[in-house]
């Protein structure tokens, strides 16, 4: 006889960190089921939560309180989706809270509403204090209660909750509590029928190359057969991923089934979105951070009734329900952006994969230089692996060609502190001559990374962070580029007290106030995260100027790497080529190469057009830009592959951090040293440290970390736990331990 599940694993949002137990009431057994939001009681009040598991039994010895309501006629998670959050939570280690708050956004949640209902006789007893009393006179005027956020506009909210309960204590009100949901569905959206109005035209799809109907006839094949199949695509810049992607979306979509495109960043790929619309306008819905919260709980809806079919939208588009998803699409799968940093430090990537798996999908990463763990994968057979070798257009790949800044003659004519050299001046020049368009690549904002002392050598550094502050001439600020802290810089040096401060190193704002100097009758325009804050459309009114040709030179950071393209364009300009490569990771040279190549990418792409690139460098030899300069992507995967394997670097192995967090330094201090003499030994896992962050304090907090490294992933897991098992009970309320499974960045 079947008997139904009497206790609910509730994941509650905020600092409880695991799940809680509840009873289910008889009147909630249909309702309650994985994927639900729930009502349940906790502490003096009701907080709301989602069910992430049922169960027979329940280990907890104490009072187990029954649930007190199911929210909502329909769960917003479904049995797959909460399958792909329970993995994630095991693979990465993180309490099934804080993936139900990523999950779920914030227009899926209830808001509490309190009435109060006046009890009392006509007149408030005189034993009430002035405050009670001046309260109570305003409650017994409204025979049907006043809802608490009005009571506090009329009186305030200081000290609103203590007065209520006084007067409920006395027997004087009745507080009634509910939970609405945040957004109400709406019928018909009236911004439906505008947007495919603006999109509804007539689009022929362009003749597939030989290579790409090899591609698309891969892809069908898998999709027709509605199983798992992973596949990389590796395609040079402006060989027609784009299209392909397309193909393989029609075909999903002709199988009854749905689509999930995944872009870095959608807000700086306006120009796919706009393709994606003109193709799928009927049936296409867009996540991303700026729609309203009622625009973004429509396309929501639309999603999870399998009304919108093709959805596009960046990393966290992962969550979004499907009725049937068939198909998913990675784009530029090598984007650092899908690894998330902050909160849960999952990978979009990779858990697409897993999601796809999951619902017998096939699943596309595409890029023109794939992340070498993707590569990997497709040379050991992993991934069924596909290429695209030529120019969709037909046009040649743009010569790319290594200026050295070490010798004296590309440095003719530069004068102090200026970032653009003989050749690249001269070749700026010659375009603008032309008629045609030059872009120049930073990737560092700002006017200059740091203001330094040349008597003391102090850097003016953010009073949060371990790090330097960035001055922005524009604005005449400091600005710490990781906690957003700002000042004002000073006129003498804070340490030696003596006019000896100087703005050291390159940034956009430097270099675009160089190039207005050197080519005043340019029109020139700058793109970063400072030139866009806080205009919703001006990142796409600049790039509408530079496709039309109103703008001459562009200079930007990567939101202008990747994503467009730009028929205009001749000349591209990398400065500072080597930055990428400096920095404290075994990734650098990785990147390095895929900035490189993308931003060069972005040059000469319709036919006939001649492309010029030129990357000035003080290491020219360089492998990543010496492959880059070849457009080979097999020439520096080779080369990477070796040196990851000597050192055993991912992907020959698998890795894990965990981070130690505190405001205090020395209770950080003395919580390493005692977890360094209690650190567990784990077989096959290679253990280092704990040992200060690089970045050794952050947003007030002083880190450390510990780096795991073993040969699979089972044996990283397995240390994982055994040092959380002995840093957990040193560790006081003060200090916080995060992991990071599979770390992109090691600051």
């Amino acid at each position: 006889m079947y008997h139904p599940r009497m206790y609910a694993q509730v994941a509650i949002k905020g600092p409880y960190g695991g799940l809680f137990s509840y009873t289910i009431p008889d009147a909630l057994r249909e309702a309650a089921i994985p994927g639900a939001l729930a009502l349940v009681p906790m502490g003096r009040g009701n907080r709301t939560g989602l069910i992430w598991s049922l169960a027979d039994t329940c280990d907890y010895t104490g009072e187990i309180k029954p649930l007190a309501d199911i929210l909502g006629d329909t769960p917003p998670l479904n049995a797959e989706l909460m399958r792909l959050l329970d993995y994630i939570a095991r693979y990465y280690r993180q309490a099934p809270a804080s993936i139900a708050a990523a999950a779920l956004p914030a227009h899926l949640l209830h808001d509490r509403k309190r009435r109060v209902i006046w009890l009392g006789e006509t007149a408030p007893p005189d034993s009430l204090s002035p405050a009670l009393r001046a309260l109570a006179d305003h409650l017994r005027k409204r025979k049907n209660g006043l809802m608490e956020s009005t009571i506090a506009q009329h009186v305030g909210r200081a000290g609103l909750d203590r007065k209520l309960k006084l007067l409920r204590d006395d027997g004087l009100i009745r507080i009634e509590e509910s939970w609405d949901a945040r957004h109400k569905a709406r019928e018909n959206p009236h911004w439906e029928a505008e947007e495919q109005a603006e999109v509804r035209q007539l689009h022929e799809p362009p003749q597939l190359t030989d290579e790409q109907q090899e591609a698309v006839d891969a892809l069908n094949e898998a999709i027709t057969a509605g199983r798992f199949a992973p596949f990389l695509l590796q395609g040079v810049t402006g060989s027609g991923k784009t299209e392909v992607y397309f193909r393989a979306v029609e075909t999903a979509l002709a199988q009854g089934r749905q689509a999930l495109l995944l872009v870095p960043e959608i807000s700086l790929t306006p120009q796919l979105t706009a393709r994606y619309r003109v193709r799928f306008h009927e049936t296409l819905a867009v996540f991303h951070s700026g729609l309203t919260p009622a625009r973004r709980h429509d396309e929501w809806r639309r999603a999870r009734s399998g009304q919108a079919r093709v959805i596009i939208g960046a990393r966290s588009a992962l969550f979004a329900p499907f009725a049937d998803l068939g198909l998913i699409v990675v784009d530029e799968e090598h984007d650092g952006s899908y690894k998330q940093e902050e909160g849960v430090p999952y990978h979009a990537r990779d858990m697409a994969i897993v999601r796809a798996s999951f619902n017998q999908a096939v699943v596309v990463l595409g890029s023109a230089t794939p992340a070498m763990e993707s590569l990997h994968n497709a040379q050991h057979g992993k991934y069924h692996h596909l290429r695209l070798t030529q120019r969709a257009t037909g046009a040649d790949l743009p010569p790319i060609e290594l200026v050295d800044l070490s010798d004296p003659q590309n440095r003719e004519g530069m004068r102090a502190h200026s970032l653009i050299g003989k050749t690249l001046r001269e070749a700026m020049s010659e375009t603008l001559a032309a008629g045609k368009q030059s872009l120049l690549f930073l990737n560092r904002r700002g006017f200059a990374p740091a203001l330094l002392c040349n008597l003391c050598g102090h850097s003016v550094s953010c009073p949060n962070c371990a790090v330097a502050l960035t001055l922005h001439k524009g604005r005449n600020q400091l600005m710490c580029h990781y906690c957003d802290h700002v000042a004002d810089p000073p006129d003498v040096c804070p340490e030696c007290g003596q006019l000896g401060l100087i703005r050291f190193g390159p940034g956009t704002e430097r270099l675009e106030e160089e190039v207005k100097q050197r080519f005043p009758d340019a029109n020139v325009a700058r793109l970063d995260r400072d030139a866009v804050k806080g205009s919703a459309d001006r990142l796409a009114k600049t790039l509408d100027a530079f496709r039309s040709g109103a703008v001459d030179i562009l200079v930007g950071t990567q939101m202008i790497a990747k994503g467009h393209h730009f028929s205009g364009l001749s000349l591209v300009g990398v400065i500072a080529a080597e930055s990428a490569m400096s920095q404290p990771d075994f990734r650098a040279a990785e990147r390095a190469f895929q900035l490189v190549t993308q931003v060069a990418g972005r040059a000469g792409r319709e036919r006939g057009q001649t492309g010029r690139v030129l990357v000035q460098t003080f290491d020219p030899q360089h492998y990543a830009l010496t492959a880059a300069a070849c457009h080979d992507a097999d020439l520096f995967a080779d080369q990477e592959l070796r040196f990851r394997a000597e050192a055993e670097y991912p992907p020959f192995s698998r890795m894990a951090l965990v981070r130690f967090s505190c405001e205090d330094l020395g209770e950080g201090d003395r919580f390493v040293a005692e977890l360094r003499r209690n650190l567990p030994h784990t077989e096959g896992a290679l253990v280092l440290g704990p040992a200060p962050a690089p970045l050794s304090k952050l947003r007030g907090r002083h880190r450390w970390q510990l780096m795991i490294k073993g040969a699979d992933i089972r044996m990283v897991h397995q240390a994982v736990g055994r040092i959380l098992a002995a840093a957990e009970p040193l560790a006081g309320r003060n200090l916080r331990i995060g992991v990071d499974i599979d770390p992109q960045a090691f600051v």
